[in-house]
Parts: structure tokens; sequence; C-alpha cells
């Protein structure tokens, strides 16, 4: 089968966080995002579908999109961890295995900058940016997961969520992984990262064409680390949902080889329009997860 079964487009990607509140200040407040759609954090869920040991849990979602919505954007998905708590992150080093930061498009990356430094936040100084591939500065947000925000293009309005970077312990081993669950390579390139010279490979899916892209960046001291442990309540960046029209055929097209969490699962969204969804789990070699999310096109039809 071709890959019009496998991944098609991203529909979130996940942040765990210490304070919801605190995130939305600084996602929604600060650069513009809106929360369109919350979970209802007094009914409890079935932690143990993305590895965590107490079977119920109790959390309180916030899918936050910037204005192009649900239909053309991709969330994130802010997750507060009431019961069991968040498993906090000590470790800040920015070359650990995972998903390390994200893109953001904005209109004026001065005005932006000053804003965020403002209001309290860690923005650095002008860099060349690791996703966008273009002047950016790098901003710290309250649980250490990294915010590259890039001079968009042309106009917009707020921010743009546009990408994620991993940390890659073995590139080629992440492109394999990722190519064989629907992503399409378009360029790998050397550059050079504070003296250090990192391998940077840039991946898209065939329905977000160039609104969203993955950079996988190897970089030395992340070769030897060990992948992102499975447990969905760990503090930061940890998962991605990808939509497939068939989670039983896009894991049939999948090979042998690419670990798959369990079984598919139906996963419920309490306080949602949505009943819930058919959730298929996958785990990179980095340790990150990915999930096939079953959501058909005619979801996203105008």
């Amino acid at each position: 089968m071709g890959s019009d079964v496998l991944a098609r487009r991203f529909l979130h990607v996940n942040l765990n966080c210490a304070s919801l509140e605190a995130t939305e200040r600084l996602y929604a407040e600060g650069l513009g995002l809106s929360a369109r759609m919350r979970t209802d954090p007094k009914v409890a869920t079935d932690g143990s579908i993305l590895g965590i040991a107490a079977g119920e849990t109790f959390c309180e979602t916030a899918f936050l999109y910037d204005t192009r919505g649900a239909r053309d954007g991709c969330a994130l998905e802010a997750i507060e961890f009431f019961s069991p708590s968040l498993v906090r992150d000590p470790d800040t080093a920015p070359t650990r295995p995972g998903i390390r930061s994200t893109l953001m498009w904005v209109a004026d990356l001065d005005a932006a900058a000053s804003a965020l430094r403002d209001a309290g936040v860690t923005v650095g100084e002008p860099v060349d940016g690791l996703i966008s591939g273009t002047k950016a500065v790098l901003a710290a947000d309250p649980d250490g997961a990294i915010i590259e925000l890039a001079q968009a293009p042309s106009d917009v309005d707020g921010a743009l969520f546009g990408g994620i970077r991993i940390a890659a312990i073995d590139l080629e081993a992440t492109a394999r992984f990722l190519t064989a669950i629907g992503f399409v390579q378009s360029v790998t390139e050397r550059v050079t990262v504070d003296s250090v010279e990192c391998a940077v490979a840039r991946f898209g899916l065939p329905e977000d064409a160039d609104r969203f892209t993955v950079a996988v960046v190897e970089h030395p001291d992340t070769a030897g680390q060990d992948p992102v442990p499975w447990g969905g309540n760990r503090q930061g960046l940890y998962r991605c949902a990808l939509r497939v029209e068939s989670v039983e055929k896009a894991l049939a097209a999948v090979p042998d080889w690419v670990e798959q969490c369990g079984d598919p699962v139906w996963c419920p969204l309490p306080g949602t329009k949505i009943d819930g969804l058919y959730i298929a789990f996958l785990r990179s070699p980095d340790g990150v997860v990915f999930e096939f999310v079953e959501r058909p096109l005619k979801f996203f039809s105008r």
C-alpha cells in the first residue's frame, strides 16, 4: 500500500505542563494561540494507554490553535496532570533525545521577542533557527521547552505554529522511522551550532505542505544517550498526533520493526464535542511517541 494510508498531517503536538494557566498565559496571551477545545478535568481517563502506571488519571487538556484553526493548523495540546502528578524534568540540556523545541512564525520578530521579555520570559539573542532555517530567537517556556520565534515570510495574525525540532540519537535511524510512517524527507544539511557541527534533516507530511516542518538534529552530545522513557505524564514536549484515514490500514502498512506501544485503543475526550478518537501509539528510536489518529479527511472539508 502507498503512503496515502500512512500519516497525512499533524493534528497536535503534546506539551505536558506544570501549570496550564502559566502555559496559556504564554502561548495564548503572549503569542495569540487560543483554546478551541478543552477536556473535563473531573472525568477520569485511562492513563495506562499512555504507559502511566496508575490506571485512573485526572488531567485537564487545552488544545491551543493559531488563527488557522483545526482544519488548517496543528494544535499545541497542553496537559496539566493532577493524579498521578506530573513527572518533573530536572534536565534542561538541549541535546537530550526527544522533542526539544517548537517553531512559531511571527509577523515582527523584534516586537514579539521584546513583548515576551517584558512579560518575564527568557529570550535569547538572534541565531540561525534549526527548524525555520532563518533568523530566529529562542525563548524558554515555563516547562523548559524551547520556542523558536522566526520572522514569517508574509503577514500573519498572531503566531503560526510551524514545526518541531527532534534531537536524534542516530539521524539515519530516526529518518528511517519517520519515512516508514508517512513522512517525506526534503533536505539534509550540515550546520554549526555553538562551534559544533551537526546534521539536520527536514521532514513533512503530504497534507501539511510547507505549513509544518519536523527538523531532526543529530548533535554529537546526543549520540549514545537513552531514548525518552515510555510514560505520558513526563514534563515537556512528549508526543505527536498524526491524521490517518484508517488506523487498521495504516498499521498494516508499517514495517514490523517499527515499535508499536500496545494495541489500538479508543481514547475518550470528555467535555469536548468529539466523543473520542481511535488511536495507535508508535515510538521512534529516540523514544518520541507518534499517534496514528483515525480522523477521516471529511472532517477537514469546509
